[in-house]
Protein backbone atom coordinates (compact mmCIF):
# COMPACT_ATOMS: atom_id res chain seq x y z
CA UNK A 1 0.00 0.00 0.00
CA UNK A 2 1.40 3.40 -0.95
CA UNK A 3 1.81 5.58 1.54
CA UNK A 4 -0.99 8.87 1.69
CA UNK A 5 0.32 12.38 1.22
CA UNK A 6 0.17 14.54 4.20
CA UNK A 7 -2.59 16.56 2.44
CA UNK A 8 -5.04 13.57 1.56
CA UNK A 9 -8.58 14.10 2.02
CA UNK A 10 -10.50 12.06 4.33
CA UNK A 11 -12.36 10.16 1.25
CA UNK A 12 -8.87 8.87 0.40
CA UNK A 13 -7.94 6.99 4.05
CA UNK A 14 -10.40 5.47 5.87
CA UNK A 15 -8.94 6.25 9.28
CA UNK A 16 -7.40 9.01 10.59
CA UNK A 17 -5.99 10.55 14.40
CA UNK A 18 -5.49 13.49 15.49
CA UNK A 19 -2.29 15.45 15.26
CA UNK A 20 -2.03 15.60 19.03
CA UNK A 21 -1.76 12.02 19.15
CA UNK A 22 0.27 11.23 16.42
CA UNK A 23 2.94 14.11 18.66
CA UNK A 24 2.30 11.61 21.51
CA UNK A 25 3.38 8.43 19.80
CA UNK A 26 6.72 10.00 18.30
CA UNK A 27 7.38 11.61 21.78
CA UNK A 28 7.01 8.22 23.78
CA UNK A 29 8.91 6.37 20.90
CA UNK A 30 11.65 8.70 21.63
CA UNK A 31 11.65 8.72 25.09
CA UNK A 32 11.68 4.75 25.55
CA UNK A 33 15.02 4.94 22.81
CA UNK A 34 13.21 3.60 19.91
CA UNK A 35 13.33 6.63 17.60
CA UNK A 36 16.22 5.84 15.59
CA UNK A 37 15.13 2.29 15.53
CA UNK A 38 11.40 3.00 14.28
CA UNK A 39 12.35 5.59 11.62
CA UNK A 40 14.90 3.07 9.41
CA UNK A 41 11.49 1.23 8.75
CA UNK A 42 9.24 3.46 7.84
CA UNK A 43 8.67 5.35 4.76
CA UNK A 44 10.35 8.73 4.14
CA UNK A 45 6.91 10.40 4.30
CA UNK A 46 6.27 9.66 7.74
CA UNK A 47 9.89 10.17 9.13
CA UNK A 48 9.21 13.45 6.99
CA UNK A 49 5.94 14.19 8.98
CA UNK A 50 7.69 13.51 11.73
CA UNK A 51 10.63 16.05 11.45
CA UNK A 52 8.09 18.39 11.09
CA UNK A 53 5.00 17.22 13.08
CA UNK A 54 1.36 17.61 12.05
CA UNK A 55 -0.61 20.46 14.07
CA UNK A 56 -1.77 19.11 17.25
CA UNK A 57 -5.25 19.49 15.74
CA UNK A 58 -4.76 18.59 12.29
CA UNK A 59 -6.04 15.51 10.76
CA UNK A 60 -3.21 13.20 10.00
CA UNK A 61 -3.71 9.74 7.82
CA UNK A 62 -3.69 6.89 9.29
CA UNK A 63 -1.02 4.88 6.95
CA UNK A 64 1.64 7.26 8.87
CA UNK A 65 -0.03 6.23 12.48
CA UNK A 66 0.20 2.56 11.42
CA UNK A 67 3.72 3.08 9.79
CA UNK A 68 5.07 4.19 13.05
CA UNK A 69 2.96 2.00 15.59
CA UNK A 70 4.09 -1.44 13.64
CA UNK A 71 7.19 -0.04 13.26
CA UNK A 72 7.57 -0.06 17.48
CA UNK A 73 5.93 -3.13 17.83
CA UNK A 74 8.44 -4.85 15.41
CA UNK A 75 11.39 -3.38 17.87
CA UNK A 76 9.86 -3.11 21.04
CA UNK A 77 7.53 -5.56 21.36
CA UNK A 78 3.60 -6.46 22.57
CA UNK A 79 3.62 -5.28 25.84
CA UNK A 80 5.59 -1.89 25.05
CA UNK A 81 2.96 -1.26 22.00
CA UNK A 82 0.27 -2.16 24.38
CA UNK A 83 1.91 0.64 26.77
CA UNK A 84 2.17 3.15 24.16
CA UNK A 85 -1.70 3.34 23.39
CA UNK A 86 -1.89 3.88 27.24
CA UNK A 87 0.55 6.46 27.71
CA UNK A 88 -1.04 8.34 24.69
CA UNK A 89 -4.57 8.12 25.69
CA UNK A 90 -3.58 9.49 29.02
CA UNK A 91 -2.41 12.16 27.71
CA UNK A 92 -5.49 12.96 25.39
CA UNK A 93 -7.36 12.03 28.57
CA UNK A 94 -6.17 14.88 30.37
CA UNK A 95 -6.50 17.30 27.45
CA UNK A 96 -8.33 17.24 24.43
CA UNK A 97 -11.39 14.58 25.77
CA UNK A 98 -11.26 15.50 29.54
CA UNK A 99 -14.28 18.31 29.14
CA UNK A 100 -16.40 16.07 27.58
CA UNK A 101 -15.36 13.09 29.85
CA UNK A 102 -16.16 15.59 32.81
CA UNK A 103 -19.45 16.10 31.05
CA UNK A 104 -20.06 12.75 31.23
CA UNK A 105 -19.31 11.59 34.16
CA UNK A 106 -21.20 14.47 35.66
CA UNK A 107 -24.47 13.34 33.75
CA UNK A 108 -23.52 9.59 34.29
CA UNK A 109 -21.65 8.82 36.77
CA UNK A 110 -17.68 7.91 37.18
CA UNK A 111 -17.77 4.23 35.93
CA UNK A 112 -16.15 2.43 33.68
CA UNK A 113 -19.36 0.97 32.05
CA UNK A 114 -20.08 4.49 31.44
CA UNK A 115 -16.83 4.62 29.20
CA UNK A 116 -17.14 1.68 27.43
CA UNK A 117 -20.78 2.70 26.51
CA UNK A 118 -19.78 5.89 25.11
CA UNK A 119 -16.38 5.23 23.26
CA UNK A 120 -17.80 6.12 20.37
CA UNK A 121 -18.25 9.53 21.35
CA UNK A 122 -15.41 10.19 22.91
CA UNK A 123 -12.63 8.73 20.25
CA UNK A 124 -14.42 10.83 17.47
CA UNK A 125 -12.37 13.82 19.48
CA UNK A 126 -8.79 12.34 17.87
CA UNK A 127 -9.75 9.28 15.29
CA UNK A 128 -12.01 9.28 12.53
CA UNK A 129 -13.08 5.49 10.89
CA UNK A 130 -12.98 4.04 14.39
CA UNK A 131 -16.60 2.78 15.66
CA UNK A 132 -17.15 1.22 18.67
CA UNK A 133 -20.11 -1.04 20.45
CA UNK A 134 -20.07 -2.27 23.93
CA UNK A 135 -22.16 -5.70 25.22
CA UNK A 136 -22.33 -5.57 29.10
CA UNK A 137 -22.00 -9.03 30.35
CA UNK A 138 -22.45 -8.06 34.28
CA UNK A 139 -22.18 -5.07 35.78
CA UNK A 140 -18.04 -4.96 35.83
CA UNK A 141 -17.73 -6.68 32.77
CA UNK A 142 -18.52 -6.90 29.05
CA UNK A 143 -17.16 -6.83 25.59
CA UNK A 144 -15.66 -3.95 23.71
CA UNK A 145 -16.38 -4.05 19.68
CA UNK A 146 -13.79 -1.95 17.62
CA UNK A 147 -14.66 -1.84 13.86
CA UNK A 148 -11.62 -0.46 12.21
CA UNK A 149 -12.53 0.87 9.00
CA UNK A 150 -10.27 0.18 5.46
CA UNK A 151 -8.03 -2.76 5.10
CA UNK A 152 -4.66 -3.35 6.31
CA UNK A 153 -4.63 -1.97 9.72
CA UNK A 154 -1.51 -3.42 11.58
CA UNK A 155 -1.82 -5.97 14.28
CA UNK A 156 0.41 -3.18 16.97
CA UNK A 157 -3.29 -1.19 15.97
CA UNK A 158 -4.93 -3.60 17.95
CA UNK A 159 -2.90 -3.64 20.54
CA UNK A 160 -2.39 0.40 20.92
CA UNK A 161 -6.50 0.22 21.02
CA UNK A 162 -5.82 -2.75 24.03
CA UNK A 163 -3.97 -0.18 26.38
CA UNK A 164 -5.98 3.06 25.37
CA UNK A 165 -9.15 0.77 26.83
CA UNK A 166 -7.08 0.14 29.70
CA UNK A 167 -6.44 3.71 30.60
CA UNK A 168 -10.17 4.11 31.21
CA UNK A 169 -9.81 1.96 34.27
CA UNK A 170 -7.04 4.63 35.36
CA UNK A 171 -9.47 7.47 34.44
CA UNK A 172 -12.23 5.81 37.07
CA UNK A 173 -10.15 4.96 39.78
CA UNK A 174 -10.34 1.31 39.59
CA UNK A 175 -8.65 -1.64 38.88
CA UNK A 176 -9.42 -4.00 35.93
CA UNK A 177 -8.54 -5.95 32.70
CA UNK A 178 -8.62 -5.31 28.80
CA UNK A 179 -7.85 -8.49 27.45
CA UNK A 180 -5.92 -8.70 24.00
CA UNK A 181 -7.79 -8.24 20.78
CA UNK A 182 -9.89 -10.92 18.83
CA UNK A 183 -10.10 -10.43 15.69
CA UNK A 184 -13.14 -11.47 14.58
CA UNK A 185 -13.82 -10.17 11.16
CA UNK A 186 -10.84 -8.68 8.65
CA UNK A 187 -12.00 -7.93 5.22
CA UNK A 188 -10.83 -4.53 2.61
CA UNK A 189 -14.15 -2.97 3.97
CA UNK A 190 -12.57 -3.12 7.83
CA UNK A 191 -12.08 -5.30 10.82
CA UNK A 192 -13.93 -6.30 13.81
CA UNK A 193 -11.80 -6.52 16.70
CA UNK A 194 -13.42 -7.61 20.53
CA UNK A 195 -12.10 -7.04 23.68
CA UNK A 196 -13.02 -8.32 26.92
CA UNK A 197 -12.93 -6.28 30.04
CA UNK A 198 -13.90 -6.51 33.61
CA UNK A 199 -12.81 -4.48 37.14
Amino acid sequence: MQPATATARASEVPRQGIGTFFRNIVDFIDERGRKAQVLERVSSQTRALCDKPPGWFSWVPSVYIDELEAAFLAVAGREATVELGRVCSQNLGTTVVRPVLRMAFLLLGQTPAVVFENLDRFFALVTRGITFSYMADSPRAGVVVARFDGPDTPEAAYHVLQGSLHFIFELCGVSGEVGPGDVSESTPAGASVHYRVRW
